[in-house]
């Protein structure tokens, strides 16, 4: 195969017809000297995005003449958070509703792009969810569902996208979150969706030891499998429960207690917190 492609028929020493330029392409490391409006200021920033930041955008963002940012808040703040310089142009006169409309005609809406949107129209529930997904953990599934404490994303999904999305107990989602985030940092275990659905449905548990079940993870080398295995919810559950009884008898009333139903799926058989028993679908 030829490795030397070519990229255009143009012969060598032809002008190309350039045009007019219309816009300055220019560059900062001063994030300050940007602005963003109510209808942009909470952004969700994903791990894909930082990795382009990293790379350098392709693509400027777009400001107007006082500075606010008018496409391109997500860049914008992953080039902060990378420490790397922006890219921006100037167009003088845009404004919110050109943020609207730049915003809108962008590529179908998923559950981030409603989060966003409720969040920069100063629902605090919505902004309470923009900060837990920015600065605790970013598995958008993962965060709804705990959050609305549902083991189902629909109902979830109609919430959030009809702007109804409330928190059934912030501070005890909160909680769990960071419960979560040390469990991963002591086991060294990647953090997948079912997995962290499988402890949100332990941390429920009234009598779970938390402490106890980190270490009996790391000493039965579970850790080991989780790190490479992928399961299902119920898989999740029963190797988190035989690690967590392991060497637990019913008379120690430590035990947790589990069985699996005819349809394949794992009941637990002990009592849950008064704040779990409460479910946003209900």
């Amino acid at each position: 195969m030829n490795e030397n492609r070519v990229y255009s028929e143009v012969k060598q020493g032809s002008t190309l017809p350039v045009g007019e330029m219309v816009n300055v392409v220019y560059k900062t490391d001063d994030y300050d000297i940007f602005q963003l409006s109510k209808f942009n200021r909470n952004v969700l920033i994903r791990k894909e995005m930082l990795e382009q930041a990293e790379q350098g955008f392709i693509s400027p963002i777009i400001v107007n003449e006082n500075f606010v940012v008018i496409d391109g808040q997500h860049r914008l703040e992953a080039s902060r958070r990378m420490n790397v310089p922006v890219q921006y142009i100037i167009v003088k006169g845009l404004n919110k509703e050109d943020i609207v409309r730049m915003n809108t005609i962008q590529k179908p809406w998923g559950m981030i792009n409603f989060i966003e949107a409720f969040a920069n129209q100063g629902n605090s529930e919505y902004v309470k969810l923009v900060d837990l997904l920015n600065d605790v953990y970013r598995n958008t599934t993962v965060v709804c569902q705990v959050a609305f404490n549902v083991s189902d994303t629909r109902p979830v999904r109609v919430a959030v996208e009809s702007g109804n999305f409330q928190f059934f107990n912030y501070e005890k989602a909160l909680e769990f979150f960071n419960f979560l985030v040390r469990f991963k940092e002591e086991t060294k275990v990647p953090m997948k969706t079912k997995l962290s659905l499988a402890l949100f449905e332990l941390f429920k548990i009234k009598k779970l030891d938390r402490e106890r079940l980190i270490t009996k993870v790391i000493e039965t080398k579970l850790d080991d499998e989780l790190r490479v295995k992928t399961f299902n919810l119920t898989e999740a559950l029963k190797e988190l429960l035989d690690s967590y009884n392991k060497n637990l008898t019913k008379k120690s009333g430590a035990l947790i207690e589990y069985y699996i139903t005819s349809g394949g799926n794992l009941k637990i058989d002990a009592e849950k917190h008064d704040w779990a028993k409460k479910r946003m679908e209900d």
